[in-house]
């Protein structure tokens, strides 16, 4: 009986492998005949961390333009540098003088509640003084679209950044405000501007027919301007000073590292992304840049990679980069085994439920939990797939080059997600 038992459980795990095969080479088939008929560019590779086995791969070595699927390798260089909070900036106090440098804080006035950066100012009974200093590169990373700058995506990157480095308009009528209010003055009625803001100073335009609501616009940033908007928002003047380099600054803890963590993947906050790599470039190399951040991660963090990416970025803005399938499941391996899995899954969007993934990958269960990439005929989507038996399977599915929407590669992706939750 024994014997006879042991047969049908064999072939019950033979039949179910085969069929799980079948669907596989099934995708993977189906892939290749569509790149056949299609003329934009497509890689998927699955590893299976039951199995630990890859079941797909298909264009897995290839270079594909990541979009925002870069901030999966800023966040893990983040995570690997840091621990517990941020440090808001560095003071010193000296008699009657509170002397402040920016860290490149991202949270400062920008939706962080926990953050005690402002009362802390408020209360202090000193001067207020600020080093007058700036990041080791250009504001924008290379590769940026030039005419993206007034768009809310792509603010400024700064050593003390304030409001995310954003106002917020809103227009009802002829009811006009900005936050903050700094700015009422530079707001220009202008119905023949198609951008609303100049390039190259704080003007802002608004058409007098058209109503805006929260509609978020970078500034031009300096330390000046700076100084003046934190003056006001904490009714003290502040004043610039050089940095002499003799200053014995503490440090004063921000926000914790995982409600950026969390903004940084499931909002795919490029701000965060690009202040997150200059803060690693200041820890590694005591230079706050955003390169030597990317350099001294390729090197110490992502030994053993598949293929070496160029990566040039924190948020995936810039079309210079370039990684591979492949690339994305190592990483996501690495991630997988050293985060514990339900704090991991946390940081990510959930088909179906939140981030950038609400309205998309829908199932009576959760169980795509991954980071979308997005630029203008490119999608990408990397993470993690709960089967229905509970199996946990990493992927990277990256699409190039495509004509039209992104709508139609998200119903495609799901069709195969589906097939894969149903199978393992």
């Amino acid at each position: 009986m024994s014997i006879l038992k042991n047969k049908i459980i064999f072939l019950s795990f033979l039949i179910l492998t085969m069929f799980s095969c079948s669907t596989t080479k099934q995708i993977e088939h189906d892939l290749a005949n569509q790149s056949d008929i299609n003329n934009y560019f497509r890689g998927l590779v699955v590893y299976n961390t039951k199995t630990n086995k890859e079941i797909i791969n298909f264009n897995g070595a290839k270079y594909f333009t990541p979009a925002s699927n870069t901030k999966l390798f800023t966040f893990y260089s983040a995570y690997k540098t840091f621990k517990d909070s941020v440090t808001g900036f560095e003071y010193e106090i000296k008699k009657d003088s509170l002397i402040i440098r920016g860290t490149a804080d991202p949270s400062f006035l920008y939706g962080f509640d926990e953050s005690k950066s402002l009362d802390f100012l408020k209360s202090a009974e000193q001067n207020i003084y600020l080093i007058n200093e700036d990041i080791s590169e250009k504001i924008y990373g290379p590769g940026w679209a030039w005419d993206d700058y007034p768009y809310y995506y792509m603010p400024e990157k700064s050593l003390f950044p304030i409001y995310g480095n954003i106002v917020e308009l809103n227009k009802k009528g002829n009811n006009i405000s900005i936050k903050p209010k700094f700015f009422e003055g530079d707001i220009e009625l202008n119905n023949s501007k198609k951008n609303v803001r100049d390039n190259f100073s704080n003007t802002f335009y608004i058409n007098s027919d058209k109503d805006i609501h929260e509609k978020n616009i970078p500034f031009k940033t300096s330390n000046q301007l700076l100084a003046d908007l934190l003056g006001d928002e904490i009714g003290k003047k502040i004043t610039l000073i050089p940095n002499k380099k003799t200053y014995k600054f503490n440090s004063f803890k921000s926000v914790k590292y995982d409600s950026l963590y969390k903004v940084l993947l499931q909002i795919s906050d490029n701000f965060i992304a690009e202040q997150l790599m200059l803060q690693v470039g200041n820890k590694v190399a005591n230079e706050f840049s955003v390169k030597k951040g990317i350099d001294y991660s390729l090197d110490n963090y992502f030994q053993g990679i598949p293929q070496k990416p160029r990566w040039v970025d924190g948020s995936g803005l810039s079309r210079y980069n370039l990684f591979t399938p492949e690339s994305y499941v190592f990483l996501l391996k690495k991630m997988y085994h050293e985060i514990p899995k339900e704090k991991l899954f946390g940081y990510f969007p959930a088909g179906g439920e939140s981030g950038t993934l609400k309205k998309y990958f829908k199932n009576d269960k959760l169980y795509v939990f991954a980071k979308s990439g997005t630029l203008s005929n490119n999608y990408s989507l990397s993470g993690y797939l709960i089967t229905k038996k509970g199996t946990v399977l990493i992927f990277s599915f990256m699409n190039n080059h495509y004509q039209g929407s992104s709508v139609e590669r998200k119903k495609e992706m799901q069709e195969y997600f589906l097939k894969l939750y149903e199978k393992y």
